[in-house]
């Protein structure tokens, strides 16, 4: 019986999410073309992905691509990442699609000729970011 469960997720950028990581500084590991990356589960169970991200324990976090939507997939032992890190998977989720947004907004704005001139995270963890475009 598997211990990998799939959770569905709406980024669609595999550079913005490599950029959220980073920024977390949760480290991962890039599959290649053709060699992708093992994520291992409980008991000899592993699949395939094109990043692992590292938890520092024997169960990463894979991150596969839907073929149908396009959409970026988590795939892990969730038991075995919450036990080695500590955090509930939704809250390791929601810090990693916070930060993924943040990348997204920041680029899209930056694009538009907006500057940042103040951000603040706010005592609910939301980002506040005041922007700036002169003309």
């Amino acid at each position: 019986m598997s211990h990998l469960t799939k959770i569905e997720t709406k980024i669609t950028n595999l550079i913005f999410l490599k950029q959220a990581l980073e920024a977390l500084k949760m480290k991962y590991v890039e599959g290649t073309a053709g060699n992708p990356v093992k994520v291992k589960g409980w008991n000899k169970d592993s699949t395939d992905a094109l990043l692992e991200i590292k938890t520092g324990g024997p169960y990463g976090i894979g991150v596969i691509q839907n073929s149908t939507t396009g959409a970026y997939e988590f795939i892990a032992d969730w038991w075995g990442v919450e036990t080695y890190l500590g955090e509930k998977q939704e809250t390791i989720l929601q810090k990693i699609s916070q930060q993924y947004a943040y990348s997204s907004v920041v680029d899209k704005v930056r694009k538009q000729g907006y500057t940042m001139v103040k951000e603040t995270v706010e005592e609910d963890k939301s980002i506040r970011i005041v922007l700036r475009k002169w003309d």
